[in-house]
């Protein structure tokens, strides 16, 4: 029935443990590297199944980062591997967080943490200027979609994201109503 390819939980969990351990930057940076290991490289799943993630997942509350990584978990392996996903991807980031946490407290006042805290900043807005770049190359198809796009990032700096994204939920469906001409025989709903 479907052509997707037989994954293991156990696969899941350690692709998404090594990629947790490198996903850094947020949102932007952690699809793009979820895309090019899940959809390019090993082909269990579709570009599809990214953006689903995120358009299903980003009005939620909570981390949608992680909450995209359990959805396409599940995509790939059903509930198990929804779980291994989250869990193989949560883990490494903890950890992480806790020796970084442990060594800022130990040494608040060190040259070598204080730059290195602020080289991590600033590499991580590189990483996720690039992210957006690309997928809105990707996603915005129209000058109309990207004036989408562009408005949302100019609304989301004042209005609610689960306003934001609804709304510019609508104003895809005005725009793809707009660019398919309606059929003969076709319902007025």
């Amino acid at each position: 029935m479907s052509d997707r390819p037989v994954v293991r939980a156990g696969q899941v969990r350690w692709v998404l443990l090594r990629l947790g351990a490198v996903a850094f930057g947020g949102l932007g940076p952690a699809l793009a590297l979820l895309e090019r290991e899940l959809v390019r490289r090993r082909g269990w799943l579709t570009a599809t199944d990214v953006r689903d993630a995120l358009s299903y997942t980003k009005p939620l509350p909570g981390s949608t980062v992680v909450q995209a990584v359990m959805f396409l978990g599940w995509r790939v392996a059903g509930l198990r591997g929804a779980l291994a996903a989250t869990a193989g991807f949560v883990v490494p980031a903890a950890v992480l967080m806790t020796a970084a946490a442990a060594g800022t407290a130990a040494l608040p006042d060190s040259v070598w943490v204080r730059g290195g805290l602020l080289g991590l900043q600033v590499a991580v807005v590189g990483l996720l200027a690039h992210a957006t770049a690309g997928l809105l190359a990707r996603e915005a198809g129209t000058v109309v979609l990207a004036a989408v796009a562009g408005a949302a990032a100019v609304a989301g700096a004042f209005v609610n994201a689960a306003l934001v994204v609804a709304t510019a939920g609508l104003a895809g469906v005005a725009v793809e109503h707009c660019r398919r001409p309606h059929q003969e025989g076709e319902s007025g709903a």
